[in-house]
């Protein structure tokens, strides 16, 4: 950072952000248990639906950033369910996952080799892994447990020698969200932790990055409008609302298609953020 240039701590303002994101801190962000639990659960009822679709054309961006570069080691940190694992595995002759969910880390693993990866595993959390540097450090979606953003995020950067890879996706949010907020003065949990406070992390902490802003839609399907106010109301933190106030927003947004489900195209972003 430049000397002279005034800002807040971005570390701060994250640290705040993640207890504003559902009107308070949740215990998946504060429990490690819980946290397990979830994902245990997760990946025995949904993990082995495959990568997010939306995710291809992330890595369609990541492989340009990457060109003809092949690495003896990569870590990833964090990998879900292998949105890009496997394409990671493929870059590199040892994968390292990271990740405090055993049950995440022992699909990736059996399904990498379904697809002839011996992929490395660490049950630990990124605040705790003291292992081996690799030539690249990767992370994507995976920084909303971190509330010590500044270490996490000056860890990756000592742990890759030759090269790092974060991001997130981002905003902005569905279009009936807003409205639930503005025209029916509901209070919504919106995802509120974004690229701009890691990017500006990474600048207090002396480092200079590269981003590339990814475009996304993802088709969101619902059986019925009542299954969409079902859904769509979860988000809903507090305030009064019938579901035919719903309903009516809903109307503006969603398509009823040949298939007979109502349709929502979500346009939304990524970024890649490289160094």
């Amino acid at each position: 950072m430049y000397h002279g240039t005034e800002m807040p701590s971005f570390g701060d303002i994250w640290r705040d952000l993640q207890k504003k994101m559902g009107g308070g801190e949740s215990l998946r962000n504060t429990n490690d248990d819980v946290e397990r639990r979830f994902w245990k659960k997760y990946m025995n009822s949904q993990g082995q639906n495959g990568p997010d679709p939306y995710s291809a054309r992330i890595w369609d961006e990541i492989n340009c950033i990457l060109g003809d570069s092949y690495y003896d080691s990569i870590i990833e940190i964090g990998p879900g369910w292998g949105n890009y694992s496997f394409n990671l595995a493929e870059r590199c002759r040892n994968l390292t996952c990271v990740d405090m969910s055993p049950d995440t880390l022992r699909y990736i693993k059996q399904t990498g080799l379904e697809y002839g990866f011996h992929i490395n595993t660490v049950n630990e959390k990124w605040e705790d892994y003291r292992g081996r540097s690799a030539d690249m450090v990767f992370a994507f979606n995976c920084f909303y447990r971190m509330s010590d953003i500044e270490e996490c995020l000056a860890k990756i950067d000592r742990c890759g020698d030759r090269f790092h890879i974060i991001g997130m996706t981002s905003g902005p949010e569905q279009e009936y969200l807003v409205d639930y907020e503005k025209i029916l003065g509901l209070k919504v949990r919106f995802h509120r932790l974004d690229y701009i406070i890691l990017l500006n992390v990474l600048y207090q902490n002396g480092i200079d990055c590269n981003v590339h802003m990814v475009d996304l839609t993802k088709d969101i399907k619902f059986c019925s409008l009542d299954q969409a106010v079902e859904k769509t109301s979860r988000r809903i933190i507090s305030g009064e609302y019938s579901s035919e106030d719903l309903i009516r927003i809903l109307k503006k947004y969603l398509k009823k298609e040949e298939d007979g489900l109502y349709h929502y195209c979500h346009h939304f972003k990524a970024a890649v953020i490289y160094w």
